[in-house]
């Protein structure tokens, strides 16, 4: 029986595939807000019972809190029967993810320096990769290009920019985007604020010359190009890198935010290769990881990191492997509730912060409890952008400009505070 299973699923995925890119037709969106800690447990287990087959867009981690899962056309009957079995209830938040898809409308660009580079599109990653050296170029004054000691699995650089004014000894900001790929508003948005910093710091806003003359930002887009190519050309909705697993040939790829050696692979995360939450094969083992991990050792005065994530309107701190507070948390709760007023300023939106295991759920392994740990950043969060699951990860290119706006205000607040 489990083999027929696993036939029919190839059978079924290799249709899905047809003409070289994986389409999401008929596929939906359940959203199920379970009322106790009973039911909360019947959705977890339900992720065991459909290992790999269905997606938890949003994780089950508290009574109350809403949890999306896609679901495909061939189990969506089952899910339902079990769902109404054990007598959850669910809406449809997403009709057919495959539609919501098209309607995003990926545009083609006209390749160009940035002032050409349209910032209300998703780009794919060789124009973002050029985009980054052409705002080195136009922006030389205040920017710079670096990459990571290492490339990517498939040998992709995985590049960054430097952002200040030169000297020597100034706190560092962190800040990556496109750990998971699908969550192409995170990168977006990053690429639009980069935009806003230099264009701002041109103009003589004095907030942002201060800013830059007195802190270095660094800003990498795309931490994980394998899988952000993958999402573009073959699987929109992919996850994780582009490694295959050790342990089973036909599954590829690790979740980058649960392989870091911090607490690794004990809560929020899978032993299957196939789960899009698999931790890898080991604590550390993704080269993208060993290559950041190398490169932020080496910095001695980083302040603040950001991983930037999309969606649910969070705005994180350490930890997520506990729902023990870290040792300063009443400090970073205080700089991230400032920041979600500013950008409450901006567009009336509201993030909810604290911990990660109290705000969301378990997660170990993850960038924010490496870096908080182990190098004693004071600052480290883990954002979860707009909206709250009625386009999910399918965020269409008109969210890129408000999102960006909004998330640029809370940028400020928090850079201005490490300002010497």
């Amino acid at each position: 029986m489990a083999v027929l299973r696993f036939a029919l699923l190839v059978a079924l995925v290799g249709l899905c595939y047809a003409g070289g890119k994986r389409r999401y037709d008929g596929y939906k969106v359940l959203r199920v807000i379970p009322n106790d800690i009973m039911e909360l447990q019947s959705l977890r287990s339900l992720r065991e019972t459909f290992p790999g087959e269905l997606d938890f867009w949003s994780e089950p981690k508290q009574p109350g809190h809403p949890v999306d899962v896609m679901v495909g056309p061939g189990d969506l009957s089952v899910v339902r029967n079990i769902l109404e079995d054990k007598g959850l209830t669910f809406s449809t938040m997403i009709e057919d993810v495959q539609r919501n898809d098209d309607e995003a409308q990926i545009e083609p660009i006209e390749q160009g320096i940035s002032s050409k580079f349209r910032y209300d599109i998703f780009h794919d990653y060789n124009e973002i990769e050029q985009w980054i050296d052409d705002m080195a170029a136009e922006f030389s004054s205040i920017m710079s290009v670096d990459k990571l000691g290492h490339q990517s699995y498939k040998g992709h650089d995985i590049k960054l920019l430097k952002i200040g004014k030169p000297g020597s000894n100034k706190p560092i900001f962190w800040w990556q985007s496109g750990t998971h790929p699908r969550e192409w508003l995170s990168s977006a948005t990053t690429i639009k604020i980069v935009y806003k910093l230099a264009s701002d710091y041109q103009k003589g806003d004095p907030e942002v010359i201060k800013l830059l003359d007195s802190v270095d930002i660094y800003i990498m887009p795309i931490f994980n190009p394998d899988g952000y190519i993958q999402t573009r050309n073959t699987d929109r909705l992919w996850r994780k890198n582009m490694r295959p697993s050790d342990r089973q040939s036909w599954c590829t790829g690790a979740d980058l935010n649960r392989n870091f050696d911090e607490h690794w692979s004990e809560s929020g995360t899978s032993v299957n290769p196939c789960s899009e939450i698999y931790h890898g094969d080991s604590a550390g083992s993704e080269i993208e990881i060993q290559a950041l991990t190398a490169y932020l050792s080496t910095l001695t005065n980083m302040k603040v990191y950001i991983d930037m994530h999309a969606y649910s309107q969070y705005w994180m701190i350490p930890y997520g492997y506990t729902e023990a507070p870290p040792p300063n948390y009443n400090e970073q709760l205080k700089l991230a509730d400032k920041a979600m007023a500013a950008l409450k300023g901006v567009s009336g939106k509201h993030f909810e912060t604290g911990s990660i295991a109290n705000v969301i759920y378990r997660a170990s392994g993850s960038s924010i409890d490496w870096v908080y740990n182990n190098l004693g950043t004071q600052y480290c969060f883990a954002p979860e952008l707009r909206d709250k699951g009625v386009y999910g990860f399918l965020a269409p290119s008109s969210e890129i400009n408000p999102s960006a706006n909004e998330v640029y205000a809370a940028i400020k607040v928090i850079g201005n505070e490490i300002i010497p």
